[in-house]
């Protein structure tokens, strides 16, 4: 891999984890939010997809907890991403909550949902490319580790 390809990658996926963080921590500032807040926004910003509705029931039942976990999932995603560690299972993780957040949000609001799907897929592919291999722990995990160890499931080779 070009190596100035690997810094833009690197400082990509830092930037990806300084949000990441930003928003759990603006999450867990926001009380309103965190205290019967969730199921407002999901449903300002379009409410569940066609399907997804059967989960209402346990959203509303564990809201705060719910609320919670996103929030605390976003900061430790981010600070995977800013230390480019485990980059491809943490990649996957924080699609998978995007793509939650998406469904549970965004029915009849499609340039919603193709925004959270283009993050999602972004996600993906610094995972896939090996963001944390450049300036992260995952250099210095596969050096210790097999490579498909340390970039298990959207990998199998260092990029490097």
């Amino acid at each position: 891999m070009n190596t100035t390809f690997a810094r833009v990658l690197a400082v990509v996926r830092i930037l990806v984890g300084v949000a990441l963080v930003w928003l759990g921590v603006r999450l867990l500032m926001d009380h309103d939010f965190l205290y019967g807040g969730l199921l407002e926004h999901l449903s300002r910003t379009g409410g569940p997809v066609r399907g997804y509705w059967r989960l209402s029931p346990f959203f509303e039942r564990y809201e705060t907890a719910v609320a919670y976990f996103s929030a605390w999932a976003s900061i430790c995603a981010g600070v995977f991403f800013i230390s480019g560690t485990l980059i491809s299972l943490t990649s996957l993780g924080a699609s998978a909550l995007l793509m939650n957040y998406a469904l549970a949000s965004s029915s009849g609001n499609w340039p919603h949902f193709l925004a959270l799907l283009a993050s999602a897929l972004t996600l993906l592919l610094l995972g896939r490319l090996g963001a944390g291999c450049t300036w992260g722990v995952d250099a210095w995990l596969i050096e210790r580790f097999k490579d498909w160890l340390v970039l298990f499931p959207l990998r199998r080779k260092s990029p490097l």
